[in-house]
């Protein structure tokens, strides 16, 4: 039996658990307030994949959400706020936490240590090469799609990604676990 590698294609699942190892609340890159989830596949051990059962238990995922944003080009910064607050609201719900009273400059978090029932699927990124020098000088900092020698086609990675979350989950026969 395989282990999944970012090498094989993640199967979409809506029954997987999966287990919150840290939680952070932290300023993004961009400076918008942001919480981050770190997450481990709990259940199933299996699953079916492209060549046959493969191992996901202990794979390693993490989840981001944005509390607040300076807007974009569609969006204006308290509409943009808006949707990110709903998407961390309905995470919210997913962990059966409550939605009433959140502090958006601090929020209590409370997700570590919980399981949780989730759909997963698959998110592929083209693997990317190093800038040139003349990309760099153009303010261009990701390299060019990287292309297998033979067939020519881009290469992807794929990665797990939360789609939804269902409610606080227990693992089944965890006695024996």
């Amino acid at each position: 039996m395989i282990k999944w590698n970012k090498e094989i294609v993640w199967p979409h699942k809506s029954d997987y658990i999966l287990r919150v190892l840290e939680e952070t609340f932290a300023p993004s890159k961009a400076g918008n307030p942001t919480v981050t989830l770190k997450f481990e596949v709990a259940y199933p051990e299996t699953v079916e994949g492209p060549d046959g059962p493969m191992t996901v238990a202990g794979t390693m995922l993490n989840a981001r959400y944005a509390l607040s944003s300076p807007g974009t080009a569609k969006s204006t910064p308290e509409q943009a706020t808006e949707f990110l607050r709903g998407k961390f609201i309905e995470l919210l719900k997913g962990f059966e936490m409550s939605t009433g009273d959140i502090n958006w400059d601090n929020p209590t978090l409370g997700f570590k240590g919980k399981l949780v029932y989730a759909e997963l699927d698959d998110k592929a990124e083209p693997r990317r090469g190093s800038p040139t020098k003349e990309d760099l000088a153009k303010g261009i900092k990701v390299g060019a799609v990287l292309l297998h020698p033979k067939t020519k086609k881009s290469l992807v990675d794929h990665y797990p990604e939360a789609k939804a979350f269902y409610g606080i989950a227990e693992l089944p026969n965890a006695n024996s676990l």
